[in-house]
């Protein structure tokens, strides 16, 4: 396709973000235990010890939500803030080269809300929690001296949930694994150099006479 450029150029100045670096980071840790002595159901009508003796009709999964107890995606579903004084991280080397860079060290916090959901693969039927609200602290390393900013985007969430039963002692674990990409990095304005361009004349079809054999 052939495009006609005008000789009219102009600079145009854009905010971009200047990226300093960037680390794919997994966490993984655990959320909550719940623990019950029998006589009051971690999940209000719910008894795991009789739940743990029909293993293959019952399962109990836990999914990211929103403050109205909808379901989220990770990004829109959690938050994430630095803690630290980006004025006043505090350095660290990884090696002793001279030619070395230090890292900083920046503490993130994420918040967010699940929920626990029972499921009866016979009949379908779904009881859910209302949503639990967990906030989570992680110290990440990055070229990011002053002037900088830390965010981090979940990619994806998975939770583990172990319900158990001994003596009668109810217990349910939660634990989360979030895979994530922390960069550090700058807004800065930049200029484009661009042109005005036109269409080109549209092109007539030819009429080809074919032979006929």
């Amino acid at each position: 396709m052939n495009i006609t450029v005008s000789s009219s150029h102009q600079t145009h100045c854009v905010n971009a973000f200047h990226l300093y670096d960037w680390v794919q980071k997994k966490y993984e840790g655990e959320l909550d235990v719940f623990k019950s002595d029998g006589t009051d159901e971690i999940i209000n009508g719910i008894n795991l010890c009789e739940l743990l003796l029909q293993r293959n009709r019952f399962f109990i999964e836990a999914m990211i939500v929103d403050e109205n107890g909808c379901p989220a995606s990770p990004e829109r579903g959690i938050t994430t803030t630095e803690l630290t004084n980006s004025m006043m991280r505090t350095k660290k080397k990884v090696n002793d080269e001279d030619n070395c860079s230090s890292l900083y060290r920046a503490v993130m916090q994420k918040q967010g809300r699940y929920v626990l959901k029972l499921v009866d693969q016979t009949t379908g039927q779904i009881c859910r929690s209302n949503p639990i609200p967990f906030t989570i602290q992680e110290t990440v390393y990055l070229y990011a001296p002053t002037g900088t900013t830390v965010q981090s985007d979940v990619t994806s969430v998975e939770f583990t949930v172990t319900p158990s039963c001994i003596n009668r002692e109810q217990e349910l674990r939660v634990e989360v694994r979030i895979c994530q990409n922390v960069t550090s990095g700058c807004s800065k304005t930049i200029q484009l150099e661009g042109a005005y361009i036109h269409p080109r004349e549209e092109l007539q079809s030819s009429h080809c006479k074919h032979s006929h054999y």
